[in-house]
């Protein structure tokens, strides 16, 4: 019963009555999908770029107490302190301030999980669709069959 109430209202919102409204919805809804996934593969392509700039953000941050005691003398954190010191390096040589990396990490990773929320979303209005197709196709079979066997018991009813 919750699933024809979730695809009757889905029907109802998008002003849906005919299989033919429904073939033009679900194209328009993978030509969305299909630009969103574009979208979504050229910032993942500009997010591979800089990949190693954002994990050497990630390593400074996170590796900034360990550099901290290898400096007081604490031994163990040899190799923590040379990870934070080449991250650091890295960072150096590559000409862009950190505050601009930060916020250009934290603009990509936005848009991919704002990217990702929409491509789910169309994913399932496809799903939807499918499913209100193959029903439509189900109750079309029942209905048929529901006609036959009225015909059947009219046409017995009228030679008794």
């Amino acid at each position: 019963f919750e699933q024809y109430r979730t695809q009757f209202a889905f029907l109802r919102e998008n002003n849906i009555s005919t299989t033919d409204e429904m073939t033009a919805y679900q194209s328009r809804t993978e030509e969305t999908l299909a630009n969103l996934m574009k979208q979504r593969t050229i910032l993942n392509v500009r997010k591979k770029k800089r990949q190693a700039l954002y994990d050497a953000l990630a390593d400074v941050e996170a590796l900034a107490p360990a550099k901290a005691l290898y400096e007081n003398g604490l031994s163990g954190m040899e190799d923590e302190f040379a990870r934070y010191m080449q991250a650091v390096r890295l960072l150096e040589q590559c000409g862009i301030p950190p505050e601009h990396l930060t916020k250009e990490k934290t603009e990509v990773y936005n848009q991919l999980a704002d990217l990702n929320r929409q491509i789910r979303a169309e994913r399932k209005k496809l799903d939807l669709c499918r499913e209100i197709q193959t029903a439509s196709k189900q109750m079309e079979d029942i209905r048929k069959t529901e006609t036959r066997g009225k015909e059947v018991e009219h046409d017995e009813h009228r030679r008794r």
